[in-house]
């Protein structure tokens, strides 16, 4: 009973920091967007810069908030934030010269879309596998007396 209470420990364990890592990514995206915002060529428009950085803090939080609990409503939150980050410079009319900030943007949303996908569908997933997986062991509470003296 001991090896099937340590294997699904392990399989908890490395399921955990698969996500970790790839929430992970959407830190380190946010934070490359947040330094990024004051190098990309914007040819002097400030809003592109402050969307930008407002969007990167964004990320960083986010990502921030997907390690910290495995509620399925932050991977929800990273595909939010994901797509809004690719239609942002579709949607809007950036001026010319700004294609560089937002290829930028759009590649960061791309990333962040892309761990939030992946996260929830790790996360139903793994709750099918937990609903329909096969039950190898009765816990102490489900198993019957041996003997039942009376």
């Amino acid at each position: 009973m001991l090896d099937v209470v340590n294997s699904d420990v392990a399989t908890v364990n490395s399921e955990h920091t698969r996500e970790v890592r790839r929430d992970v990514l959407v830190v380190v995206t946010g934070a490359a967007l947040i330094l990024l915002s004051t190098w990309l060529p914007n040819k002097g428009d400030e809003q592109i810069t402050g969307v930008i950085l407002i969007v990167g803090m964004l990320a960083y939080i986010a990502g921030l908030w997907a390690m910290t609990t495995e509620s399925r409503s932050s991977h929800w939150a990273l595909v939010a934030l994901g797509l809004f980050l690719i239609a942002a410079p579709i949607l809007m009319d950036r001026p010319s010269g700004t294609t560089t900030a937002a290829t930028t943007a759009m590649v960061a949303g791309v990333i962040v879309a892309g761990v939030g996908t992946v996260g929830l569908l790790r996360a139903s997933s793994s709750s099918t596998t937990a609903t329909t997986g096969p039950r190898h062991r009765l816990d102490d509470r489900q198993r019957r007396p041996e003997s039942v003296t009376q």
